[in-house]
């Protein structure tokens, strides 16, 4: 027995909800202890005497004594028929918890939250729930006793319980009898003594005292299966095997047996779902147990509930907010519901032969979330997180040098299929650029089945992510041929005429195979990376939520190109420009904060903001569309007025993406045609769920009719994209009609009513099916009326029917003309009183009730389905509402990159030049767009014009902004190619095909990589996939060598991207670079300027640097190292030490090249005045290093 939670200093609440699940396990009668005394010891009489002289009360306790510790009693068992007739309340008498008390909690079985720290707080109109609550004995027929308790679904029979009071006695909860009544205490003991004799059975006790400073130790934590150095999987194997299974859980037969049915079912549940945290149903309320209730309290909040083992919970409607917070932080929930009530428990064991286990309400998972299979079903709330949670399923094969990547990735929240298939280097740059685009949540694989290089991004790239590694032999393993034979049989079936396969997963088959399940041999562990998808999809039960809405897209890596050698490329042959993993990181072009996306981001809607991240992650190179965009900007921004009009609009939308696939989840008739749980699911606050859906469904209806009315808020525009977004077809816009698809459902029910009720009453001629129904019931209503005509001509008076339910339509006849009814009649009642009557059916009217009944049970199932096929029906104009999101989408971008160009205090329109032969840069007076321009100097330069040489050798001070410079024009050029004005004076430029990066210094240990091979790492991909067409910005390569390894790698580079002629900013410290590239016309000299003071003493401390921050022509002489130091801080003396050494290597350096220009041959006259010019120079720098 565990030590109990100290309640007298804020330990655990006084509830006792649920505590059948707290009852000590079943009693072994051969260690049956006789009688009470042997129990009790005289540490604990001792206790109760002194406790007793300190109030100054006298206890004797002569044959009677008080237990030693807490515990329950079993208490007799009764006969099968008394077991089925009634249950009994038990009580548990309770150890006081410390010294100081003198009272013993007679703690009763009631259903209250009170002393619960959840938001939760019954109130007296609340309906009671489970009467699982109720505290007691493990007999050996749970069942037949308590008829399961949990399973007393008591708002179904309409039992309530005062929350004060007990039901059986009216005695308030919890109160406290106290031992100086000595006569009632010794009744107890006595009544209790009794029962124990008849039932010779107790439960072992032992003495514990609960501390605050000493830690519980709950049974669960001693199990033995439990223990790290015992712990098994469900097939047996240690987690050493290397196919142990995480998510299952070896529990032993003989200990499941030794439950009760409730508890065995949550044993059975969580030894399949080991890795998950059970929800587990029980009444109106989601129970946790053992170490799911130990992440309850520490998670959650919870307080342990009064028991003998670890206890948790929270009521069915705090589902959502419960769940989410666990998926947030990394658990994976499981939902488990109760699919019978106790009258469908009694009629199937009926039927059977039931054994003690099966006399229990079923109880199934319904559904396993975390974060990459978050599914928003009747109890999840959209929540307000825009960024899509992506699981990625990876498969690879690896060809030593290379390795082929299979990949899917899905939003399950959307329904979005990924799926492709490609070759990658040894450094996966393109997986690496798949992951940084679309950062997944979670990712699946295959054990053993990823490479070394792969697992180093796994753990590096990926190492905060969720990791589920599935099968990789026997039964359940994925290939492309059972991906497609899966998705024959329960989706697509058919072929030729009928084949319903869409386009994407038809161009993965092979041609050959007319049925589609034979694969492509270039797509086949693309394939197999949906296959990996759908069966982890289908093992958190979400297969037929998903699959049925499932849209499938074609990944291409965006550096693929066709058959043509990129370097010689004459011509701009991308859709997209390409943003590897490396520069959206160092460019800090995507994220939450500080980042280009942050910058721009006035999107008003989720969608929108969805949208500008694609289009940051992959600029327009097409240039006719970066001009439409440039020209809708503009035109906004000339109608202030709609601007802010649109903006207005958008602002309260809901997110439409994620509510489409809702609403398609909740229109799903596969969910019930596939047998899941979840239509078996009984949830006792369902009435609150069908309103929030329907609330949920009136809002995107009223959401949509609000767009309406753009078309006629841009019908003056003219530029050519705001117009096709804004308009219908006959103005020529893309823009959907949507009016008659609202007009019907904004017609088709009462919204009023719905919102009220939570029912769907559909009006006349809007549902075919409840049309029909009500045609039936009007006819036999107007046979009733006939028929009641013909009865008063019968008796001559005038008759009523009587009755209510199933004892209707009663010919209620006054008792004067009763003597007319004949054998026909027979009689059912008669009422006295002032107007006497006797109450007659016949043969006609039971027909007409009976067929009155019929009808209105199949009324009844119409409208129970009603709501399901109004949201299908309107699932079915899927396309119209997603062309018309993708339209606001859209314009939603234009508004916000139009939102910004209005705030900014200088910004042009980028001028796009194509068909040149060289490509350039021309920009003038440009702004960082993530710096305040207030207090920012703005710069321009110049790069492959036709005085300027396209790559540009940049130097001077450290801190004089030269990789700002860098990253400044690295993102003004993203963003001209999305379209977006740039904060400049004026921006001319031919199009760029792809921005690489190599700046800042940092290594990667998880890879084990250096700072120096991150380095050369990054600047052999721009050497293999650099075009004329690209960005390049290096700054600083070969500083995490030595000098010489490190000037000689970087003149190597810069001459290789010379020859190149791609537009290049390369910045460097290495002052022997200029002097062998000075004279290079396919390079131009540039520096950031700086004013110096005192820049001739021999002391440096005295030297003071200005930086301008300006892009300058020419080489800068110094980088002024030694002003950094003292900028840093550093000890004068280290710094005057640093500037005497660094003069006598300078002096070295010096002597060497005078020694090289003197024994140099002497050449044509020319080259001799200028070898004495150059001698000179050298000569006067020598003569000032000595210091």
């Amino acid at each position: 027995m565990s030590k109990k939670l100290n309640t007298s200093v804020g330990g655990t609440p006084t509830n006792t909800l649920f505590n059948y699940f707290s009852k000590s396990p079943a009693v072994d009668k051969k260690n049956v202890v006789p009688t009470l005394k042997a129990e009790l010891t005289h540490s604990a009489r001792t206790a109760c005497e002194k406790e007793n002289l300190k109030n100054g009360k006298n206890l004797e306790l002569e044959n009677e004594t008080k237990p030693s510790a807490k515990r329950k009693l079993p208490v007799s068992a009764a006969s099968d028929e008394e077991e089925l007739g009634g249950r009994r309340k038990r009580k548990r008498i309770i150890q006081p918890e410390s010294e100081s008390e003198d009272e013993m909690e007679e703690t009763k079985s009631e259903d209250d939250f009170s002393g619960d720290e959840s938001d939760y707080e019954p109130d007296e109109k609340e309906d009671a729930a489970s009467e699982e609550s109720e505290s007691g004995d493990d007999e050996v027929n749970e069942f037949t006793e308590n008829k399961d308790l949990e399973d007393d679904l008591t708002a179904s029979k309409g039992c309530r319980k005062d929350k004060n009071y007990n039901n059986n006695n009216n005695e308030p909860v919890g109160q406290k009898v106290k031992l100086a009544e000595g006569s009632t205490f010794q009744e107890k003991l006595k009544n209790i003594q009794s029962n124990v004799k008849q039932d010779a059975a107790y439960d072992d006790i032992v003495t514990t005292s609960s501390n605050l400073d000493e830690p519980v130790v709950w049974p669960h934590q001693k199990l033995e299966f439990l223990q790290s150095d015992k712990i098994k999987d469900k097939e047996g194997r240690r987690p050493n095997h290397p196919d142990y299974d995480k998510s299952t859980l070896y529990v032993p037969e003989k200990f499941l047996n030794s439950l009760t049915p409730g508890v065995r079912q949550w044993w059975v549940l969580k030894s399949t779902n080991f890795d998950c945290v059970l929800f587990f149903k029980v009444g109106k309320f989601y129970e946790l147990y053992h170490g799911d209730a130990d992440v309850g309290v520490h998670e959650l909040g919870f307080t342990y509930m009064r028991g003998e083992f670890a206890h948790s919970g929270f009521p069915e409607i705090s589902f959502d907010k419960m769940s989410t917070i666990l998926v947030d932080r990394g658990y994976k929930v499981a939902r488990v519901e109760q699919t019978e009530t106790p009258d469908m428990v009694t009629e199937r064991c009926k039927h059977i032969k039931a054994t003690k286990f099966e006399k229990v309400v079923a109880r199934e998972i319904c559904q396993i979330t975390n974060r990459g299979t978050q599914v928003f079903g009747s109890q999840c709330k959209i929540g307000p997180n825009h960024q899509p949670n992506y699981m990625l399923a990876v498969v690879e094969q690896d060809e030593g040098t290379f390795s082929n990547y299979g990949i899917c990735f899905i939003d399950t929240s959307i329904g979005d299929f990924h799926l492709g298939e490609f070759e990658d280097d040894k450094n996966c740059s393109r997986l690496l650029t798949l992951l940084s685009h679309h950062m997944p949540v979670l990712l699946l694989n295959e054990r053993c089945g990823l490479s070394l290089r792969t697992q180093q991004v796994v753990r590096t790239v990926l190492g905060g992510i969720l990791r589920e590694q599935l099968p990789s032999n026997g039964a359940h393993v994925c290939s492309a041929e059972k991906t497609l034979k899966l998705l024959a049989e329960r989706y697509y079936a058919g072929n030729g005429s009928n084949d319903n396969w869409p386009l994407v997963l038809r161009t993965m088959q092979s041609d050959l195979d007319h049925l589609g399940l034979t694969p492509s041999n270039s797509y086949k562990l693309a394939l197999k990376a949906l296959g990996q998808c759908i069966f982890f999809i289908k093992k958190c039960l979400l297969e037929p939520k998903v699959l049925p809405m499932a849209r499938y897209q074609l990944y291409v890596p965006p550096d693929q190109l066709a058959e043509a050698k990129p370097a010689v490329a004459s011509n701009l042959r991308r859709l997209h420009m390409v943003l590897d993993s490396t520069t959206l990181s160092n460019l800090r072009i995507i994220g939450e904060e500080h980042t280009l996306q942050s910058t721009l981001d006035h999107c008003c809607t989720k969608f929108g903001k969805r949208l500008l991240h694609h289009w940051l992650c992959a600029p327009s190179c097409d240039e006719e569309v970066i001009k439409e965009r440039q020209a809708s900007i503009g035109e906004l921004l000339r109608l202030p007025s709609e601007l802010q009009e649109m903006r207005a609009m958008l602002a309260p939308m809901p997110d439409f993406e994620r509510n489409l696939a809702q609403i398609h989840l909740f229109g799903n008739r596969q969910v019930k045609q596939m047998a899941h749980p979840d239509s078996r699911a009984i949830l006792f606050e369902e009435k609150i769920y069908n309103k929030q859906k329907l609330v949920g469904f009136m809002a995107v209806l009223k959401g949509f009719n609000s767009l309406t009315k753009l078309p006629l808020m841009f019908q003056q525009c003219e530029s050519p994209l705001l117009k096709r977004i804004t308009q219908l077809a006959p103005s020529g816009g893309v823009f959907p009609n949507l009016c008659e698809e609202l007009r019907y459902f904004s017609t088709a029910f009462d919204h009023d009513a719905a919102a009220k009720t939570g029912v769907i009453a559909p009006q006349p001629g809007m549902d075919a099916e409840y049309d029909l129904v009500m045609d039936r019931i009007d006819e036999i209503e107007k046979r009733l009326k006939t028929y009641l005509v013909e009865q008063e001509r019968h008796f001559g008076c005038r008759v009523t029917y009587f009755g209510s339910d199933k004892k209707r339509y009663q010919l209620d006849v006054p008792e004067s003309h009763a003597h007319k009814a004949n054998k026909s009649y027979s009689l059912e009642g008669q009422a006295k009183g002032k107007k006497p009557s006797r109450r007659y059916t016949t043969a006609e009217t039971k027909v007409l009730l009976k067929d009155m009944q019929q009808a209105e049970e199949a009324k009844n199932v119409v409208l129970q389905d009603l709501a399901r096929r109004l949201f299908e029906k309107f699932s079915y104009h899927y396309e119209l509402w997603k062309q018309c999101i993708d339209c606001v989408a859209n314009l939603d971008v234009l508004g916000s990159l139009a939102e910004y160009a209005r705030q900014q205090i200088v910004i042009c329109v980028p001028e796009l030049v194509s068909g040149v032969d060289q490509p350039f840069i021309e920009l003038e007076e440009g702004y960082h767009p993530c710096v305040n321009a207030s207090t920012y100097i703005p710069n321009g330069l110049e790069l492959g014009t036709k005085t300027k040489a396209p790559l540009s050798l940049l130097t001077g001070p450290n801190m004089g902004g030269k990789s700002t410079l860098m990253r400044e024009l690295g993102l003004l050029v993203i963003m001209a190619q999305i379209g977006a004005h740039v904060p400049a004076a004026s921006c001319r430029l031919s199009l760029v095909d792809r921005v690489f990066t190599r700046l800042g210094a940092q290594d990667d240990i998880l890879a084990g990589h250096s700072t120096f091979l991150v380095e050369l790492n990054e600047t052999s991909l721009i050497l293999k996939h650099a075009t004329c067409h690209s960005l390049v910005l290096l700054d600083e390569l070969g500083r995490g060598t030595a000098t010489y390894d490190g000037t000689a790698i970087a003149a190597s580079v810069v001459n290789f991207l010379a020859n190149l002629k791609c537009r290049t900013l390369f910045s460097t410290h290495y002052h022997n670079l200029i002097d062998y590239f000075h004279n290079d016309r396919r390079i131009a000299l540039g520096h950031m300027a700086c004013m110096v003071e005192n820049e001739g003493t021999t002391d440096p401390t005295q030297e003071t640097v200005t930086f301008l921050y300006k892009y300058t022509a020419g080489a800068c002489p110094k980088s002024y190292g030694f002003n950094a130091a003292k900028l840093a801080g550093m000890p004068q003396a280290i710094i005057k030490r640093a500037f005497e050494l660094s003069k006598k290597v300078e002096a070295i350096a010096l002597q060497r090249k005078i020694t090289a220009k003197i024994v140099a041959s002497p050449g044509e006259k020319d080259f001799k005045q200028q070898k004495l010019n150059t001698l000179k120079d050298l000569l006067q720098q020598l003569k000032m290093c000595h210091v």
